[in-house]
């Protein structure tokens, strides 16, 4: 904190990753770490985030503060913290990391408004002309603002700690009482004005009117927001986020299941870590072993010390299973907080979560950065998902991790669940850096199922049907036939890859990409999967006007269409991010599937995360062998995790379940450890062969990637930034290894040639620290305009 009249350092949003000095004038007499300021910007004006005390470096002139946006910082020391420490290690801007921590009405220029709250503060220790004005939940007038602001030592500020006096911001409909439900007169001479229309009476009414009633009274939509905006009408506040929750219904049952004894076990060895401060653990549980009951006991805990508990899962689609879980056990003590809900929901959920209101809190990777007072707990789920590391924009920061050091800045434990740990993270297990409780069993006797191979080289069906096995047929419909339930697993959505003209081999391409254009049938279009072109399908060949198409490869799409065909009484349904729009829509495929609306479930890689269907009781992979193929290190890793993650959906009741796998390698090793399911075997080859060629975890990775229109220029570009670094590298003394640069496996992306170097290195933060001042000696690595460059530091896509 520091007084007017001293420099100061604001963080303001941009592609350079450095600060900004600023003079505090005399009018603003103190900042808090993290509060937004206005700032002069060339020749417009920014939001920035005040870091701390500033120097201006010699014959700079400073210019000053605009004006303060918050009159207390949104920030709470442990998250600011946080947000400072993942622009240092990942090395993005500052202020697009505390920009990332709030939602994105907070991100403008506007000013809120303030209300009275519910009062939690002893009114004696207010002065004495307070209490009479305090009226909750009502519109706080700026003269009472101003005067108790004038007060000093701190009183609006306390106020607004304690919930007494709450911002509101205009526009979104919410505030500390949730969505407007109607309006209440507010007693004030303004009414003596003339009606706005002859013939009509605008008088003061007593309780709340609907908008409704005072349409039927003669006010219109321009009279009310009038009415408004001139203190007339006052909106009123509903509780809660019912609009956002209504969707996904408490489990059934699920909060009077006993723990069996290896839960218990677990549960008892999770809770001697709640009051020891900082740890991390994994809890390793097979598929169907009960992570999640598990993960409520262990809440119920926390809760019942007072703490709050964040729980983060991979993907927004599929946080509803979890929610509906955790709600059954908490009620209305839960709540989401992901991008996919509206803006007024968010600062809802928001507002509620920082006010204490919800002690639990589920959501995707940005859900780390949650306000919650009291925080006693952060669980990972599926912790191995990749899903959990943001590629773009910045900051391209790993939820995990990141849930991980919030855990240690707040000193509090971390826990991580998975059936297929990442190799990082049972790497540190075995090293003792973290600690382990294990699930090696399913409750009610259910049993792992039963996996088969099903070699795709002998036994795929000729002609139309490439991707289905005999094998896999006849088993699928002895299963429907019985009355049971199938998952197909295609990890690659739309139709078909590829539409090729039968008449002279003309290929449809993306034009700002040139990879093939995938064919969607619904539409029908055809639509690039990396930077989202679409464009209609063709009824002629653009090249010789031929109307006969080869529609090559199978997609979900292609699977869904041919399953009437295959299948007899088969009802399907499709779960991939083309079927799954809108927030609530996952959520309603998989409670219909359970229900037995359908009984065979066809998605992509969706159907492998956390799903607990227990009518399931035959999987089917159709190609197992996608993501072998790729060019990345961690190929085998995702392959493994998730033929492990969707075999566990099967036999997860009574009924024993099974699984069939195609592949066209059955006897590559990967392959055949998902099929045994025997993650310790996996486990330990590939550990030796990230030791062996040095990857994570034996040493850490920066992609540095590089894009331009020019791809000469671009070359040129890259070849001096590598030298520059070996250079930097070598006089430094960092062990650090450069490869590259070459061309990016996808070396045209949106309309840019790309151009990656990828580092190796154990010396992480003394790699990135060197960065940070190469980047402060010369602009952008005194690379030209015309290229972009993105650091990227523990990337996940090396595509």
């Amino acid at each position: 904190m520091v007084t007017s009249g001293e420099h100061v350092t604001v963080a303001v949003a941009g592609p350079l990753r450095r600060t900004f000095v600023y003079r505090q004038p005399a009018s603003i007499e103190r900042l808090e770490a993290g509060q937004r300021v206005l700032v002069p910007f060339g020749a417009a004006r920014k939001i920035g985030y005040y870091l701390g005390g500033g120097v201006p470096g010699k014959g700079v002139r400073v210019k000053e503060i605009v004006k303060v946006i918050d009159d207390a910082t949104l920030f709470s020391p442990e998250l600011f913290k946080l947000c400072l420490w993942m622009a240092d290690y990942y090395f993005a801007n500052p202020a697009d990391c505390l920009a990332a921590a709030l939602p994105p009405i907070l991100k403008t220029k506007r000013k809120p408004t303030f209300r009275w709250g519910d009062a939690p503060l002893e009114l004696d220790k207010l002065p004495s002309w307070v209490a009479p004005l305090i009226k909750e939940g009502h519109k706080i007038p700026t003269t009472v603002l101003q005067r108790i602001k004038g007060e000093g030592r701190g009183l609006f500020d306390r106020m607004r700690k304690s919930g007494l006096i709450a911002a509101v911001w205009a526009g979104t409909g919410a505030g500390p009482k949730g969505a407007p439900i109607g309006f209440r007169a507010v007693s004030s001479d303004a009414w003596k004005i003339p009606a706005w229309r002859k013939g009509v009476s605008l008088q003061p009414f007593d309780g709340v009117k609907t908008r409704t009633q005072l349409k039927a009274v003669g006010w219109s939509e321009y009279r009310i927001g009038k009415a408004v905006k001139s203190g007339l009408l006052e909106p009123v506040y509903s509780e809660g986020l019912s609009e956002v929750m209504e969707f996904v219904r408490p489990r059934e049952h699920v909060a009077g299941l006993q723990l069996n004894g290896e839960q218990r076990s677990a549960l008892d060895k999770l809770s001697e870590f709640l009051d020891k401060g900082f740890s991390t653990t994994l809890l390793h549980g097979i598929t169907g072993s009960g992570k999640t009951l598990v993960y409520c006991h262990l809440c119920r805990e926390v809760l019942g010390r007072g703490k709050t508990v964040l729980a983060l899962t991979p993907e927004i689609a599929l946080a509803g299973t979890t929610l509906a879980y955790f709600r059954a056990f908490f009620g209305d003590q839960v709540t989401v907080l992901h991008s996919a809900m509206t803006e007024r929901e968010r600062l809802q959920s928001w507002y509620g979560i920082r006010q204490g209101k919800y002690r639990i809190v589920i959501g995707p990777r940005s859900a780390v950065f949650a306000p919650q007072p009291d925080l006693g707990l952060i669980i990972v789920d599926e912790e191995h998902d990749g899903s959990y590391k943001q590629d773009d924009p910045a900051p391209r920061f790993h939820g995990r991790d990141c849930a991980i050091m919030r855990a240690r800045i707040n000193g509090v434990p971390a826990l991580l669940g998975s059936a297929s740990p990442s190799v990082e993270t049972y790497h540190h297990v075995r090293s003792e850096k973290y600690h382990l409780a294990t699930l090696a069993t399913r409750p009610t006797g259910a049993r792992l199922p039963i996996v088969h191979l099903v070699d795709m080289r002998s036994e795929r069906v000729r002609g139309d049907l490439p991707f289905m096995s005999y094998t896999l047929k006849k088993e699928v419909q002895g299963r429907l036939t019985r009355g049971e339930q199938v998952i197909l697993y295609l990890n690659r959505r739309g139709h078909s890859p590829m539409l090729k003209c039968a008449g002279c081999g003309f290929l449809s391409r993306c034009p700002q990409c040139q990879v093939n254009l995938t064919y969607h049938k619904t539409g029908p279009k055809l639509s690039c999967h990396y930077c989202g072109h679409t464009e209609p399908s063709y009824s002629a060949c653009p090249s010789c006007g031929g109307s006969e198409f080869l529609y090559l490869g199978s997609g979900t799409q292609k699977v869904e269409e041919a399953i009437p065909c295959l299948f007899e009484g088969a009802t399907p349904v499709r779960f991939d991010s083309d079927a799954v729009t809108g927030r609530a829509k996952a959520y309603r495929i998989l409670t219909d599937f359970s229900s037995r609306k359908y009984n065979l479930l066809l998605g992509t890689q969706m159907v492998t995360k956390g799903l607990d269907l227990p009518g399931v009781t035959l999987v089917g992979v159709l190609a197992a062998d996608m993501s072998l193929d790729l060019p990345d290190f961690r190929s085998s890793e995702k392959t493994f995790a998730q033929l492990l993650q969707v075999a566990g959906r099967s036999g997860r009741a009574e009924t024993p379940g099974e699984v069939f796998i195609q592949t066209y390698y059955a006897d590559n090793d990967v392959i055949n450890d998902a099929a045994a399911q025997h993650y310790e075997t996996f486990f330990e080859r590939e550990i030796e062969s990230r030791r062996r060629f040095r990857y994570p975890p034996f040493v850490r990775l920066i992609n540095c990637l590089l894009s331009g229109s020019d791809e000469k220029r671009l070359e040129s570009a890259t070849l001096s930034f590598r030298n520059q670094l070996a250079d930097l590298v070598r006089r430094h003394r960092l062990k650090a290894d450069l490869l590259g640069p070459a061309p990016c496996p996808l070396y045209f992306l949106r309309g840019q040639y790309r151009r990656h170097l990828l580092v190796k290195t154990g010396q992480i933060v003394k790699f990135t620290t060197m960065l940070s001042e190469w980047e402060h000696e010369q602009s952008r690595f005194g690379i030209p305009s015309a290229i972009k460059i993105v650091i990227d530091v523990d990337p996940d896509d090396m595509m």
